[in-house]
């Protein structure tokens, strides 16, 4: 096993100290704030990955730091407990915590609409359920944290998430694979974003962008105009505008990949353009609100209503399934 970039057998490390110590996880429960009740995983491995999965959450990932350094955005709202978020009113924006990972869909992505008389909100539901069936395993080689969450209706649709990380035990690399079932016999739309997110210390202007080639457009005017800067990041600046960039990457198989030199570390994203055919990108160089979003995922995050009228047809046949999945690695920079 590799620890910090020595190897050790299995008897060296027992010899030395208890191999909980180096690598493993526990299970954690917020006992203050609006976070009151929030249960979490505590992931370390040998190699210095730190990271914290919300079992309250979808199995999402709300910190992850690598030898200290920490890699995902946390926005001011911290961790909201979901009996308080109350997704069915428009208050997204008071309620989401970002974290490094923060899982959209399956019936809606992007902004909250209405179709049929029913309420979507924003970014969907599947990002505030709770795992159900949770089981970690650890051992010498992986662990591997599953289980499965669920949306629903009474006379109406039945999906399924069923959700297995796995991360080696002296690695630095997290994969994510998801299998969405259908439990119906009536075929449904599905939809689903990745929402991975950097923050400072990692974000900052000491941070290079690598893109594979792509069709790149903003969504908006403003982001258009400022589209040959898509892949610059500034320092915070007072009041400034959140820009989305959409890709379409020509290649089956994309790697967006993250440098910053000053600190001397390289993250990058790697997953399947067939599954996921549209890369958002969210720069928000906003003081206080200082982020980045690489999102892999199937839509152009519309909303249900308008992607469906424009002929969105990523479906889940009745009984059938759909998988999804990205990984994401960190290098040190030789």
């Amino acid at each position: 096993m590799n620890v910090l970039g020595n190897e050790f057998s299995r008897e060296a490390i027992l010899r030395r100290n208890n191999p909980a110590a180096l690598y493993g996880a526990r299970r954690v429960e917020l006992v203050d704030g609006k976070g009151r009740g929030h249960k979490l995983i505590q992931v370390k491995t040998t190699s210095g990955l730190r990271a914290l999965f919300s079992e309250s959450r979808c199995l999402d990932i709300v910190e992850l730091e690598y030898r200290g350094i920490n890699f995902g955005f946390l926005s001011k709202n911290d961790i909201v407990e979901t009996p308080i978020a109350n997704p069915e009113v428009d208050s997204f924006t008071k309620y989401w915590a970002g974290g490094f990972l923060s899982t959209c869909g399956l019936r809606n992505t992007g902004g909250d609409c209405k179709v049929d008389g029913e309420f979507f909100p924003t970014h969907g539901h599947i990002g505030l359920t709770p795992g159900n069936n949770v089981h970690v395993k650890v051992n010498e080689e992986e662990i591997v944290i599953s289980g499965r969450m669920r949306e629903s209706s009474l006379f109406g649709h039945c999906l399924e998430l069923e959700r297995n990380i796995h991360i080696p035990s002296d690695g630095t690399k997290v994969t994510v694979r998801d299998i969405v079932h259908n439990l119906t016999p009536e075929e449904e739309p599905v939809f689903i974003l990745y929402h991975i997110n950097f923050g400072f210390p990692f974000l900052s202007e000491h941070m290079q962008m690598q893109f594979p080639e792509a069709t790149v457009r903003g969504r908006s005017y403003f982001a258009q105009q400022h589209i040959s800067q898509h892949a610059v990041i500034t320092p915070p600046i007072d009041g400034a505008a959140e820009q989305v960039f959409f890709h379409t990457i020509r290649d089956a198989f994309a790697c967006i990949e993250l440098t910053n030199t000053r600190l001397g570390v390289k993250g990058s994203v790697q997953y399947n353009t067939i599954q996921l055919p549209i890369l958002t990108q969210w720069k928000c160089m906003r003081s206080g609100d200082y982020a980045l979003g690489i999102e892999p995922g199937t839509s152009y995050i519309r909303g249900r209503k308008e992607e469906l009228e424009s002929g969105y047809d990523i479906k889940v046949p009745g009984f059938g399934t759909l998988e999804f999945g990205f990984a994401f690695e960190i290098e040190d920079l030789k």
